[in-house]
């Protein structure tokens, strides 16, 4: 998964790692990102999360260049779900184009390398 991982990062992509509850699919981002010397700040997710409390989660992420990593991803709404694609999606444009300040969630931040994963256990797993 390390080898998965660090070549998302060069893609400017994310990953989401998805398995029995358990297994260390966060420690495993955890300890990749402490091998690289980064920070990886992990949020354990939930029904009550909106899309403003992840915008405002990622805006820090992107800011120091720290890792995210979203832990039960797949209970958060699903209409929340659809707004918090738009914001990864514009993370995503703003470091594929090399920016140095974009905009997201109406603030105008700063940008530096990030990695956002979502982790997702397989047990209680909702159909979408």
């Amino acid at each position: 998964i390390y080898l998965t991982i660090t070549q998302a990062l060069l893609m400017n992509l994310g990953g989401a790692p998805a398995g029995p509850a358990g297994t260390g699919k966060t420690e495993t981002v955890k300890d990749l990102a402490k091998a690289m010397g980064l920070l990886c700040v992990v949020t354990n997710c939930g029904e009550g999360m909106d899309y403003r409390a992840v915008g405002t989660i990622l805006s820090g992420l992107v800011q120091c260049g720290a890792w995210g990593c979203f832990d039960e991803f797949n209970r958060i709404d699903i209409s929340v779900l659809s707004v918090i694609s738009t914001q990864l999606q514009t993370i995503r444009n703003g470091l594929i184009r090399k920016l140095d300040r974009f905009v997201v969630c109406s603030h105008k931040i700063s940008l530096e390398l990030c990695l956002i994963m979502i982790c997702i256990s397989l047990k209680g797993l909702r159909s979408i």
